[in-house]
């Protein structure tokens, strides 16, 4: 199920919010940031004054520029979860929306899958036991944070993750 909300308000005044991870964004972006910066230097203070090392330093710079805004942006304005006793609702940053229903059942599952078709990486879900919705991505969340919302609203969490080789539409 889709839609689009706005990021700032919730569904629901009595729903309990789950945010994406400040620790987890800062780490993401902090680490990107290191590489860049580092990237700089070495081809700065390397010796080499050639055109490919200035474009390559140019380059980089630019990227580390341009990550810093990306970084405060995503930092203020986090996807969040709305959890309630009857629905689990996704608002993400950019206003769409997916939920879980309770009449689809109560017993939750975490989900790896593929981020899309022909991907290497992963990407972490939420489901209800049985059925083929998933929320995602969730990776910035933490699964402890998740968990313990969910429990105090009643829902239920199988203790195995499963993993997804086929994408599905979230």
């Amino acid at each position: 199920m889709s839609a689009s909300a706005d990021p700032g308000e919730a569904q629901d005044p009595g729903a309990t919010v789950v945010a994406e991870s400040h620790r987890q964004i800062g780490f993401m972006f902090g680490f990107l940031v290191l590489v860049c910066a580092v990237a700089v230097v070495r081809v700065v203070t390397g010796g080499q004054a050639n055109t490919a090392a200035v474009i390559v330093a140019i380059l980089f710079g630019i990227f580390l520029v341009a990550l810093i805004p990306v970084w405060l942006a995503r930092s203020r304005r986090r996807a969040r979860l709305e959890i309630t006793e009857n629905a689990i609702r996704y608002v993400g940053r950019d206003g769409s929306v997916a939920t879980l229903s309770r009449q689809q059942g109560d017993e939750l599952r975490f989900v790896k899958r593929h981020a899309a078709t022909m991907s290497r990486t992963w990407t972490l879900g939420l489901t209800i036991v049985g059925t083929d919705t998933v929320i995602t991505p969730l990776s910035l969340f933490s699964r402890q944070a998740v968990q313990q919302a969910c429990r105090a609203r009643g829902w239920h969490f199988d203790d195995h993750d499963q993993v997804i080789r086929r994408p599905t539409i979230s």
